[in-house]
């Protein structure tokens, strides 16, 4: 398998989890957006119509030399004109507004469930990532979401809408020369895949290498006292240099391909011009029967405002291309946030409670006062509480243990501490003092065996 096929990908379903996401948010305000964002981009899209419509004035009335007849029609052309980009205005205005509630509001809700989420994970979680790693995900992958919603998203689909528009007015003016624009599009979306792909695949390595960096740098930096004492500066400045050289290379590729793609797209899309406004030249030359929705005949006023859309078509196409890089990386950084909310949680299965308890008329009652005396709250199926007084007895029997599944470093171990019995841990590093430690607060769970509080297991108590 080669380098490029093992490069992290974002997975197929991150973007459409996040519009559901986004959406369970802002329910009503963000289809409002779409409905914005729709109509501006269509308004934007008109021009061209009115310009046909005005070059067809001119030619008609130019003829006669009756200008005074053309003024009624220029007019109401000129009225519609304004009219239409009026209500483009305010619709930009408002989605505009409404996505800067939409993009904090969202960040703000995904910053509270993850950290919220965080707190229901099992302590080995942490042990098995890095801390800069976890970190990460509020700062950068975060903020590559911040900047796909606020700018990306909007622009893509204002763009797609545009391209619809103005492909329909196209076939609306002429079949023949709408050809020319697919055949010269279907070359860019060509290029756009393989550019745009290889871009893709190191933005998403980018992105997490971007988390392991951070990781260790955060590493470091808390484990600064050991280093010194241990001269460790050099190995450190080795370590972090390699981490670093490897997010360079990426972030470099991620960029070459990202910075290619434009302007070969640009420049194809001035080829296509070009070509378009040649084959309309010759169209017009051999006199060639028009095929358009319309019906008109081909002339000037045709082709003048068909080129205009070329340049717009084009034009939106790389505007595409723009928004690929942010859009990769809002998908990485969506990706990694998803997969920290869908590790499983801490499983609490515990029902005995430690209360403070009262003697009232001879019998152990649970109390909020502060008394000295503990103990242990068990309740049943029938609706009925038991309370037993805290000894504490603690026992581990027959343990077994390994921080991995497939790194076992606890083999049947066996030790027990009597009611008021003061019992310490002695060893070497790495015997597994902190480790049995660990267990006895139930920081992790056991292979196999039992650890029992006053012969309650530990897995009971919540």
């Amino acid at each position: 398998m080669s380098s490029q096929q093992k490069r992290p990908q974002a997975k197929a379903g991150t973007a459409v989890r996040l519009i559901k996401t986004l959406f369970s948010f802002y329910p009503a305000l963000l289809p409002a957006v779409v409905v914005c964002l729709l109509v501006a981009a269509m308004s934007s899209s008109f021009g061209s119509v009115f310009l046909q419509g005005a070059l067809q004035i001119v030619t008609e009335f130019g003829e006669s030399g009756n200008w005074a007849a053309a003024q009624p029609e220029v007019f109401r052309l000129v009225a519609t004109l304004a009219a239409v980009y009026l209500v483009g205005v305010c619709a930009s205005l408002f989605w505009n507004r409404a996505m800067a509630i939409i993009t904090q509001g969202s960040l703000e809700k995904l910053r509270e469930k993850l950290f919220n989420h965080m707190q229901d994970l099992p302590i080995s979680y942490f042990d098995t990532h890095q801390r800069g790693d976890v970190m990460s995900h509020y700062t950068n992958d975060i903020d590559a979401i911040r900047q796909m919603i606020s700018q990306s998203l909007p622009n893509l689909f204002q763009t797609c809408v545009v391209l619809v528009t103005v492909f329909v007015i196209m076939l609306y003016f002429s079949v023949w020369m709408c050809l020319v624009i697919v055949a010269g599009v279907a070359f860019m979306v060509f290029m756009t895949k393989v550019l745009g792909g290889n871009s893709a695949r190191f933005f998403v390595a980018q992105q997490r290498e971007l988390g392991v960096v951070e990781g260790q740098v955060e590493e470091i930096m808390n484990g600064q006292k050991v280093v010194k004492a241990f001269c460790h500066e050099q190995a450190a400045e080795r370590d972090f240099d390699a981490f670093n050289e490897h997010l360079f290379e990426v972030s470099q590729k991620a960029n070459m391909y990202g910075n290619i793609l434009m302007p070969v797209l640009m420049n194809i899309g001035n080829l296509i011009y070009v070509v378009v406004a040649l084959v309309g030249g010759l169209l017009l030359a051999l006199g060639t029967p028009n095929v358009s929705l319309s019906g008109m005949a081909l002339s000037i006023a045709v082709v003048v405002p068909f080129l205009n859309m070329t340049k717009q078509f084009c034009g939106q196409i790389g505007q595409i291309s723009m928004q690929i890089n942010a859009v990769v990386m809002g998908l990485a950084g969506a990706d990694r946030i998803f997969a920290l909310i869908d590790e499983a949680p801490e499983a609490d299965e515990g029902y005995v409670t430690l209360v403070n308890l009262g003697v009232e008329n001879g019998e152990l009652v649970e109390t909020e006062k502060r008394t000295g005396l503990w103990g242990w709250k068990h309740p049943h199926h029938d609706g009925t509480t038991t309370y037993t007084p805290l000894r504490g007895d603690v026992r581990m029997e027959h343990v077994d243990f390994g921080y991995t599944p497939n790194h076992q470093v606890l083999y049947d171990v066996s030790v027990y501490a009597k009611p008021g019995q003061k019992v310490a841990f002695v060893g070497a590093t790495g015997a597994g003092k902190t480790t049995i430690t660990n267990l006895i607060n139930r920081f992790y769970d056991i292979a196999d065996g039992k650890i029992r509080y006053d012969g309650i297991n530990v897995n009971k108590i919540c």
